[in-house]
C-alpha cells in the first residue's frame, strides 16, 4: 500500500505530464476514499466480525491496485486511487481489534506494518527504476500475498458488539486522541503531498528515494520493537507531537538527500511513538475496539483530505516545499497543546482484555 503511494505523485508528474495542484487533488480523492471506508467498516467489523472484513479488504486492495497498472492519464488515476483508497480503508480498524484480542502488543503489531512498508518500499524503487508502473505490480504482488496470509486467521473469541451508524458516545469518550492525530496527521500529510517530488528535486532517483522511506520504515521498527510497550499510551502520544514538530522543522534546513536522511530516524521515533501510543489508546479504553480503531483510521484519512488542500493553498500562495514544513511543525505543536490540556485530570480505566465473549 505504501509503497504505492510513494511512487503514485512521481508517476503521475513524471510520466503522466499532472500539475503538482492535481496531484494534491488525487491525493485528497484517495484519503477522502479511505476516510469513508474506515468508518463504515470499522463499525461493521465489530457487528459482523473482524476476520470478514480483513479479507473482503485485502482483496478488493488487490484488484484494485493492480488498475494502477493501467492508469494513463490523469481521470484514470484518480479514480483508480479512490477506489485504491476505499478498499485499504476497510481493513485496519477491524486488523488493530483483532491484534487487540489476539493479546498482541500494538507495539509489536504496529512494527509488522512498519517493517512491510520498508521492504514493500525498497522492492518497489528497485522495481521503477526500470518502469515507474513496476513499483505498482510490486503493491499488487504483496497486497495478494497479504490476502492470503488473512485467510489463515484463525477464529477468535470476542464480544458481540451493537454500534450505532453514528458512535458519538466512541468518539467523545476519544476525542483528544482523535483530535491530537488529526491536526498533526492533517499537516503532515501537506507536507507528504508533494514529499516525493521534493525528494526527486532534491536530486534523488527512484531508489533513493526508497532508501530514504525505507530509513523511515526501520527507524520505526526499531522503537515500536524498544520503546512503545514500555510506556502508557498518553506519554507516548505526547512524546510523538513534540518529536514531530522537531522533525519537520528538520526538513526545512536539509539542501541534499544525504541531509535529509538522519532526519528520517527522528521520523520514526516520532510516529512510532505517536502511532502506537494512539493505538493504545483506543483499543485499551473502548469495548467496540474495531469501532474506536476504525475511527482512528479515518482521522488518519481525514488528514489526508485536509493536507492536500492545505498543501495546494500554501503552495499557490507562496511556492516551495519549506512553507508546507513550518505550517505542519506549528500545527504538530497546536495538537500537543491540545492533547495535554484535554488529559490533563483525565484517569481513564482501560477495558480488560478478558470479556465474557461469544465466538463469532
Amino acid at each position: 500500500m505504501l509503497s504505492a503511494f510513494t511512487y503514485v505523485p512521481i508517476l503521475a508528474r513524471e510520466t503522466i505530464g499532472i500539475s503538482e495542484l492535481l496531484v494534491t487533488i488525487i491525493v485528497g480523492g484517495y484519503a477522502t476514499a479511505s476516510f469513508i471506508s474506515s468508518y463504515i467498516f470499522g463499525r461493521a467489523g465489530d457487528i459482523y466480525g473482524r476476520r470478514i472484513v480483513i479479507r473482503l479488504g485485502l482483496l478488493l486492495a488487490t484488484f484494485s491496485f493492480g488498475l494502477l497498472m493501467v492508469s494513463s492519464s490523469f481521470e484514470v488515476l484518480f479514480f483508480v486511487r479512490v477506489a485504491n483508497g476505499f478498499c485499504v480503508g476497510m481493513y485496519p480498524g477491524a486488523l488493530a481489534a483483532y491484534a487487540f484480542e489476539s493479546k498482541m502488543k500494538m507495539g509489536r503489531f504496529a512494527t509488522w506494518g512498519a517493517a512491510g512498508w520498508g521492504l514493500g518500499t525498497l522492492f518497489a524503487g528497485y522495481a521503477a527504476g526500470f518502469n515507474i508502473y513496476y513499483a505498482f505490480l510490486m503493491s499488487t504482488v504483496f497486497l495478494a500475498i497479504a490476502f492470503g496470509s488473512a485467510l489463515t486467521l484463525p477464529p477468535m473469541k470476542t464480544e458481540m458488539v451493537k454500534v450505532p451508524w453514528f458512535p458519538i458516545e466512541t468518539f467523545k469518550r476519544n476525542a483528544s486522541i482523535y483530535l491530537a492525530v488529526f491536526i498533526r496527521h492533517s499537516s503532515a500529510f501537506a507536507v507528504w503531498t508533494l514529499w516525493p517530488l521534493f525528494l526527486y528535486d532534491l536530486g534523488a532517483d527512484t531508489l533513493s528515494i526508497a532508501i530514504v522511506q525505507a530509513t523511515n520504515a526501520v527507524a520505526q521498527v526499531f522503537f515500536m520493537v524498544t520503546v512503545t510497550d514500555r510506556f502508557d499510551s498518553k506519554k507516548l502520544v505526547a512524546i510523538g507531537l513534540i518529536s514531530s514538530a522537531a522533525t519537520f522543522a528538520w526538513f526545512t534546513f536539509a539542501h541534499s538527500i544525504i541531509e535529509i536522511l538522519p532526519s528520517q530516524l527522528l521520523l520514526g521515533f516520532a510516529w512510532a511513538t505517536l502511532y502506537v501510543g494512539a493505538l493504545k489508546y483506543v483499543t485499551e479504553n473502548n469495548k467496540e475496539r474495531s469501532t474506536a480503531a476504525g475511527l482512528l483510521q479515518s482521522m488518519l484519512s481525514l488528514s489526508g483530505v485536509v493536507g492536500p488542500v492545505m498543501a495546494a493553498f500554501i503552495y499557490t500562495i507562496i511556492p516551495g516545499y519549506t512553507p508546507i514544513m513550518f505550517y505542519a511543525v506549528g500545527m504538530s505543536l497546536f495538537a500537543y497543546v491540545i492533547f495535554w490540556w484535554s488529559n490533563r485530570n483525565d484517569e481513564q480505566q482501560p477495558v480488560t482484555r478478558d470479556l465474557e465473549t461469544n465466538l463469532l
